[in-house]
């Protein structure tokens, strides 16, 4: 046993020494000044930089927000450009498609009436030459039945009629 200098015994306390209510005022003063401190170290340290880096994200965030946005603004007029360019290439290329089949089709009217012109001539040239062949025929028919009308009568006349 220690023996204090009073002269005085103590009795040795037992079970947890937290729970020994005689020095209980002691270890409640130290709970309050480690609980002020913490609480001040907290309050001038911790929280103080929490708050910088909520702010800090808070601010990169509505930063991301307002530049996506932007961009989603900036897409959807793009899209609506982009539209209104295909629309007017499609119109373009169907003018262009109709202005060849019209030129195609006053082609092939142009190439039929020239064909039908040569054609006509063609016929004329034919019945041209079919009347002459038939005018020769006629003449030639003609020279031979001349030729041969003496010989036909002779033949079929008795040779006693003169």
């Amino acid at each position: 046993m220690i023996l204090m200098a009073s002269g005085t015994e103590k009795e040795p306390s037992i079970g947890m020494p937290q729970l020994d209510f005689s020095n209980f005022d002691n270890q409640a003063f130290w709970l309050i000044v480690f609980l002020i401190s913490v609480f001040i170290v907290i309050k001038v340290l911790v929280i103080p930089r929490m708050e910088t880096t909520l702010t800090n994200r808070r601010k990169i965030i509505e930063e991301d927000i307002q530049e996506a946005e932007e961009f989603r603004d900036k897409a959807v007029e793009i899209e609506k450009t982009l539209n209104l360019e295909l629309e007017s290439a499609r119109e373009k290329a169907n003018e262009i498609l109709r202005a060849a089949k019209d030129q195609v089709k006053s082609n092939s009217l142009e190439a039929l009436s020239e064909i039908d012109l040569k054609i006509d001539e063609m016929v004329d040239k034919a019945s041209e030459n079919i009347l002459l062949i038939k005018k020769k025929a006629n003449k030639d028919i003609q020279a031979l039945s001349k030729k041969l009308a003496p010989d036909i009568v002779k033949a079929i006349l008795p040779k006693n009629i003169k």
